[in-house]
């Protein structure tokens, strides 16, 4: 049986102004062409699917749209949700996905009650899922509880995320490929740091000592860094974000994890590099550089730049901006004042708006403001009075 684990799609999400849709849209693409090219039998999907619990249409439109050539090339696929959907909704859109072989999971539920799901392959191979979605510390633990000790509570929540896993996990079988899914915090992993923490901040975490020594492969979701948990007594594995998500992500190698599988032997795992994403890149360089590599660097993804200057330039973002289009973050470094500041005059009580303009812009900015400045405040100013 083969296997796709990808997760942390977080589709729709809006960063720095920049909507990366389109760019999800082509790892799709890709992803979609390897489960047709190698016959992928199940794709599991480890949650935060959209970015927020009311996602935008054309988010929806994609995934549901990737979720249906999945389906139509014969993979049936496993959807859990995570922190960042909306368990409701995304079971109620689960309830059609079934017509395309997509089976989902929103909120954490009994085995008979669709917390594990079975399934026969078109090749005639059984698998068994256990899937448990994100299950904030609310759910688990009371209000009294947590008031009582705090401690024993952190400790209660992991104790009961566990019991969830056994529960579910009793009901592998030995002809069968078993497979666990889950999205959540595990003790030992690695944030990038673009993560939204579990509600009430990492240190609510399961251990990997709660997942199951019989399972054939550990799917999980929440982490977008791409690891192994090296502690877990199966094989378990976050597959991370196919999209660098914010500069904390840079030069991170993202990729999904590809499972080979069969009853009553190790499972082989290897992992793809997802393409069609836009890589994050930081660069340092005066604005004569920039100038002289604009072509390069306006094709090398989203940029954050820093503009080393002799002296402050308020002009130097919209410069920037204007050169590199995909500069996201714009920030420069001024050499630090020595030695006492400049005593600046100030101007007498009641003196004209404009006159007081002029000496903060001399404070701030240590120079006389150009005559198209005082000129452009004079207007604003009187626009908002409006005389």
């Amino acid at each position: 049986m083969r296997i796709v684990h990808t997760s942390d799609w977080h589709a729709g999400r809006i960063w720095k102004n920049v909507n990366r849709l389109a760019e999800l849209g082509d790892v799709f693409e890709h992803l979609g062409d390897f489960i047709e090219h190698e016959r992928i039998d199940v794709l599991l999907v480890s949650g935060d699917v959209f970015d927020t619990g009311a996602p935008a249409a054309e988010a929806e439109r994609l995934v549901f749209r990737f979720l249906k050539r999945v389906g139509g090339a014969g993979t049936q696929s496993i959807v859990i949700a995570g922190n960042h959907d909306s368990p409701a909704r995304v079971d109620a859109w689960g309830t059609l996905a079934e017509l395309v072989r997509v089976h989902v999971v929103g909120r954490p539920r009994p085995a008979d009650k669709g917390g594990v799901i079975e399934l026969t392959t078109h090749s005639g191979e059984h698998a068994v899922i256990a899937a448990v979605p994100f299950a904030p510390p609310r759910l688990l633990i009371s209000a009294l509880e947590l008031a009582d000790d705090e401690t024993r509570a952190k400790s209660s929540y992991a104790e009961r995320f566990k019991e969830i896993i056994q529960r579910l996990c009793t009901h592998f079988r030995p002809d069968a490929v078993n497979l666990l899914t889950a999205h959540t915090h595990l003790d030992g992993a690695v944030f990038s740091g673009s993560e939204r923490t579990v509600h009430l901040g990492e240190e609510w975490a399961a251990t990997p000592q709660a997942l199951p020594s019989t399972a054939h492969y550990v799917a999980l979701g929440h982490i977008h860094k791409p690891q192994r948990i090296m502690a877990a007594p199966s094989p378990a594995q976050y597959a991370g974000s196919p999209l660098q998500l914010d500069f904390g992500e840079e030069g991170e190698a993202k990729s999904f994890v590809v499972v080979e599988a069969q009853p009553g032997k190790p499972a082989r795992i290897e992992r793809v590099p997802y393409t069609g994403a836009r890589p994050l890149l930081s660069v340092r360089k005066p604005l004569a550089e920039l100038e002289n590599e604009g072509e390069q660097l306006a094709g090398a993804g989203w940029l954050r730049i820093t503009v080393p200057l002799a002296q402050p330039d308020p002009e130097i973002n919209g410069r920037v901006r204007r050169l590199l289009p995909n500069a996201v973050v714009v920030a420069v470094e001024v050499p630090q004042r020595t030695g006492d500041s400049p005593v600046v005059d100030r101007p007498p009580a009641g003196a004209p708006p404009d006159k007081l303009y002029q000496a903060y812009f001399r404070g701030t900015h240590e120079r006389e403001p150009e005559i198209a400045i005082i000129e452009v405040f004079n207007a604003l100013r009187e626009q908002a009075e409006g005389t």
